[in-house]
């Protein structure tokens, strides 16, 4: 891996090696050295960072087939820096290991603080990431610093002459609106659409990150079943313990019935409103919610939530819930799922309780 990603340099390779152990002790104990890092080495900050989305791998590559790690700096959580690095880590390096061909093409990075993405943290931590980028053992061919704060660009463009040459050469600043950087962002390689946000709609980002977080999350459980079984729950946000532990089962546990949530599927209950299902569902509601309130009769406001049902269901979703204490997920009876998007669609809300 080390060698791939110096090119066949062993002493390249060496020196980074040494570092990238000093920096994994740093960030996780000299007991994890020899070790994979997995989802269930983090802590339930680790986790509020990886859920939350500000450091992700997009699905889209460039023209050579390299792919990008996309930062949202306005997503940074209110977290240790520390906790940040360590879902970094994890992140970049499950990145590595899945793929030989980024070990030896590298990736293109691309820091996104343009409108509600500029940094809450006015750059605390720089220094932790910036160890973060010469340790691991993945190439950066290319930094692509996008902002909208005039002020911010020029001090990226008066600093740039100051950074090491090899980091000058591939570093580049863009200011303007989202249409604007992402236009410029074209002329580098960097294909349109990679980055699917917008001043109206940044939804896509975080579902796409929350799918590749809930594979991680079920990958790593199924390969290392018996991890850290007294380890905190996360992410922090849910009350009733993590979503991923919802999803596909504590450290070391098998949930007890062979029903496993996919992306497609429409989740019942809190905490699930960036699954992919959801979002569907979302979207047909949010569309059928004028024709619901105009309808007079109860009859018809039933064709329209049995007709939302059905239409997800051709699709290939099922409506899933979860029962904590039997710790089983469960198809539930298209009565009920009308009454939820009934339920929705009379609160004109865009999820599904």
């Amino acid at each position: 891996m080390f060698l791939r990603s110096n090119r066949y340099d062993s002493k390249a390779a060496a020196d980074q090696m040494i570092k990238f152990f000093e920096l994994k002790k740093f960030l996780f104990g000299a007991e994890k050295l020899a070790k994979d890092i997995v989802i269930q080495d983090l802590n339930a900050d680790d986790k509020k960072c990886l859920e939350e989305g500000c450091c992700q791998l997009l699905s889209t590559k460039d023209a050579i087939n390299r792919s990008f790690i996309l930062f949202l700096p306005g997503l940074r959580s209110l977290v240790p820096v520390e906790s940040e690095a360590r879902a970094q880590f994890y992140l970049e390096m499950r990145t590595v290991r899945k793929s030989e061909e980024t070990q030896r093409k590298g990736i293109i990075v691309i820091i996104y603080a343009v409108g509600e993405y500029q940094d809450r943290k006015k750059g605390v931590g720089a220094s932790v990431f910036a160890r973060l980028a010469t340790c691991l053992p993945i190439p950066v061919h290319g930094i692509h610093m996008c902002c909208d704060d005039f002020k911010e660009y020029v001090i990226l463009r008066v600093g740039i002459p100051l950074l090491p040459a090899f980091v000058r050469a591939k570093f580049r600043v863009h200011l303007g609106t989202h249409m604007e950087v992402q236009y410029a962002l074209r002329g580098f390689g960097i294909p349109a659409g990679s980055i699917p946000v917008s001043p109206t709609n940044s939804a896509p980002l975080l579902q796409n990150h929350f799918a590749w977080y809930l594979q991680a999350a079920f990958e790593d459980n199924r390969d290392h079943p018996t991890i850290q079984k007294n380890q905190p729950p996360g992410p922090a946000s849910l009350m009733r313990g993590s979503l991923v532990e919802m999803m596909v089962g504590r450290p070391g546990e098998r949930l007890n019935n062979e029903v496993t949530p996919l992306p497609a599927d429409v989740l019942l209950g809190y905490g699930f409103k960036l699954n992919p299902g959801n979002v569907k569902l979302h979207d047909s509601i949010r569309e059928t919610v004028d024709s619901y309130d105009a309808a007079e009769r109860k009859g018809d406001k039933m064709t329209i939530s049995r007709m939302i049902v059905e239409d997800c269901k051709r699709s290939g979703s099922r409506f899933l819930s979860f029962d904590g204490n039997m710790r089983t997920w469960s198809i539930v009876a298209d009565k009920v799922a009308r009454n939820k998007v009934a339920k929705a669609l009379r609160n004109s809300r865009l999820s599904v309780e």
